[in-house]
């Protein structure tokens, strides 16, 4: 994915602050500094908190919107990033980055009209801006305007006749024309003005290969990698041209290189298995070819390699199942129908063998005679198996990430296992997992963190416990029975017992001792709250049948809770939990709406009720809640739009 340069629009959107400005206008120019400069460091989530905060504060600025859609750009949340820029515009048509941000967005979702006029609106407004007239070339080139887009890339030549990108946009038009005389021109041009130019000698060297011209090929892919070593394409390319120069080893050199820069490059693996196919090394090609359909599960020509191996070396069931898959895709695939039939024949079933047999030549009979003609792919995408998720979290475990916590850089990258957000219970945040945000105010726990002397707050996800941890809660959990001794029903100390069971995870014993106290102090709305959680991980554990109506007596202490204090809207987003767990949808929706309509800034309320959508169906609605949540400090949100949401 093409990234914004954050380091340039630093230096070009410079925000002055002026002593006479009030302090208001200081805090707010402060934070949108602060979030500029996560910009710069590409901490995205946090930049778009900040500028949440000044959008709060001053919702008719134009920036904070500009900047927030270019963090959301760089987590690919482009429907996001479209609808910040709506606003942006709506407050001032007149400003030519929003329209190169929105055009860019609408670019990745492949509107290209819409995006090819924002574009040229921007270009209205800076005529000369040369990012922008390259966006607008590349959607010429793609839409196959190839002789306007040579038109504007002439113009562009020649306002700026020494500009390298100008000469390698020019050879991609003319190789679309297929002129490969005029893109070497050009691509010779490029590396003439610019000794630089790596992308330059990349595509010159492939297009020597497609000519047969190997030497040529492999001087330019040298060329290429010795200015940057960091492509893993390129080193996949040279290891297609070593392959056709029969320097195996070498070209094996370069898969294991190009995979272990970028080692979820399924075309990567799959070339390499080839290459192991075609050196006998059996097994690995098979496991190459099987890493390569985690990463892409329609790679059909995968499913087809791996099928022929798996017959090879003897597992004829792996082979039908592959073969299976393809046909289900290509029902007229012939080839899939005879290696089916062999590997059924293996496994003795001659009845199977023989109907594919006899398919795959009335196939080919109804095709001689015309009264067939052989059906295109369908557009059907696979979901990934188990073992296929169990692949991609494994190469994400041991892909190198220059940010140690889960909440900076491109978090939409990072793999997660996609599951609702859990219920809030009373605890201790774990701010390495998610963005810091707002707890809302509640007294009664206000007064109980003043009363033991904590710091607890409403979260859905805890702290880790370590072990020095849970001797701590052991050790308060006797000393609250040495207390209660004396005075056994000390509702503060049965409350902080109840809690620190729970943490151990005794919940019988907690709820006991919340039973105590909402008998003996009626009003007590976190016994409630306490009760109801503790019911629901009973619930969510219980193996004795019995979910069903721990999740029943669960809803019921949280409506007591809501009785007794109707603004605790935890409560609220709880009940939606036990109803989304129960499979309950519709009702389950419209709790999280409630949640959403009394606290407009609820991120989990938002992230649960998209889930439900996307389950659904509803992609669109699912996306928007999504983006919402993650505007508001949930990334996770960001991985699912990737992956699920377009």
């Amino acid at each position: 994915m093409m990234r914004i340069n954050f380091r340039r629009l630093t230096y070009t959107i410079i925000l002055v602050l002026f002593p006479m400005l009030g302090m208001a206008q200081i805090n707010t120019q402060r934070l949108l500094d602060i979030g500029r400069n996560a910009l710069y460091f590409e901490d995205y989530i946090v930049a778009i908190q900040y500028f949440n905060q000044v959008i709060k504060v001053k919702p008719h600025l134009t920036d904070p919107y500009l900047y927030r859609a270019y963090a959301k750009l760089n987590l690919e949340d482009y429907r996001g990033a479209i609808e910040d820029c709506n606003i942006a515009l709506e407050i001032n048509p007149f400003l030519p980055k929003v329209y190169y941000c929105r055009g860019y967005a609408y670019r990745q979702i492949g509107q290209l009209d819409k995006s090819t006029e924002d574009l040229k609106k921007s270009l209205e407004f800076e005529p000369n801006n040369i990012n922008t007239t390259n966006l607008w070339i590349e959607n010429l080139i793609r839409t196959n305007q190839t002789t306007e887009a040579l038109e504007v890339c002439d113009s562009l030549i020649k306002e700026y006749p020494r500009y390298t990108e100008g000469y390698l946009l020019r050879s991609q038009i003319f190789l679309q024309q297929q002129d490969t005389a005029s893109a070497i021109a050009n691509l010779d041009t490029a590396t003439t003005y610019n000794k630089n130019a790596d992308l330059a000698y990349a595509i010159r060297g492939m297009i020597y290969y497609e000519q047969g011209n190997n030497e040529a090929g492999l001087i330019d892919l040298d060329k290429a990698i010795s200015l940057n070593a960091y492509r893993a394409d390129y080193y996949g390319n040279r290891a297609i041209i070593r392959m056709a120069a029969n320097n195996l080893r070498g070209a094996m050199s370069d898969f294991d290189t190009a995979i272990e820069i970028d080692n979820k490059n399924a075309l990567s693996y799959f070339n390499r298995g080839l290459l192991r196919a075609n050196v006998g090394d059996d097994n690995r090609a098979i496991d190459d070819f099987t890493t390569c359909l985690a990463l892409d599960p329609n790679h059909y020509n995968a499913y087809m390699q791996r099928a022929v191996l798996n017959y090879k070396t003897g597992d004829y069931k792996g082979a039908i199942s592959d073969y299976t898959t393809i046909i289900d895709q290509y029902p007229d695939f012939i080839p899939a129908y005879y290696g089916r039939s062999q590997a059924k024949r293996k496994l003795r079933d001659k009845l199977g063998a023989d109907k594919d047999e006899h398919i795959a030549m009335q196939i080919e009979d109804d095709i001689r005679s015309g009264r067939r003609t052989p059906k295109s792919a369908q557009e059907k995408a696979l979901e990934p198996s188990a073992e296929a998720r169990a692949i991609v979290h494994q190469l994400s475990s041991k892909q190198k990430d220059k940010y140690q916590s889960d909440i900076r850089g491109q978090v939409q990258n990072k793999d997660i296992t996609i599951v609702p957000l859990s219920n809030f219970i009373i605890g201790t945040p774990d701010s390495t997992q998610q963005i810091k945000r707002q707890s809302l105010f509640n007294e009664q726990l206000d007064k109980y963190n003043q009363s033991t002397n904590s710091r607890l707050e409403f979260c859905t996800i805890q702290k880790h416990k370590q072990g020095t941890d849970i001797n701590l809660y052991f050790s308060k959990i006797d000393a609250c029975t040495q207390q209660l001794q004396s005075n056994p029903l000390h509702q503060t100390t049965l409350m902080e017992r109840a809690y620190c069971l729970t943490q151990v995870e005794d919940f019988n014993s907690a709820i006991a001792d919340l039973d105590l106290i909402i008998k003996h102090y009626p009003t007590n709305v976190l016994a409630y709250f306490n009760r109801a959680n503790a019911r629901i991980k009973e619930a969510e554990t219980s193996k004795d049948g019995l979910t069903q109506a721990t999740f029943i007596l669960a809803q019921s202490d949280l409506y007591m809770a809501l009785q007794l204090d109707k603004n605790l809207i935890y409560a609220v987003y709880n009940i939606g939990y036990i109803q989304l767990l129960q499979e309950k949808y519709a009702d389950a929706i419209a709790t999280f709406s409630q949640c959403i309509d009394t606290y407009p800034d609820f991120a989990e309320a938002y992230y649960n009720r998209g889930l439900i959508y996307i389950y659904q169906g509803d992609k669109e609605k699912g996306r928007k809640d999504l983006s919402k949540a993650g505007e508001l400090g949930l990334h996770e949100a960001y991985n699912i739009i990737k992956r699920d949401a377009y």
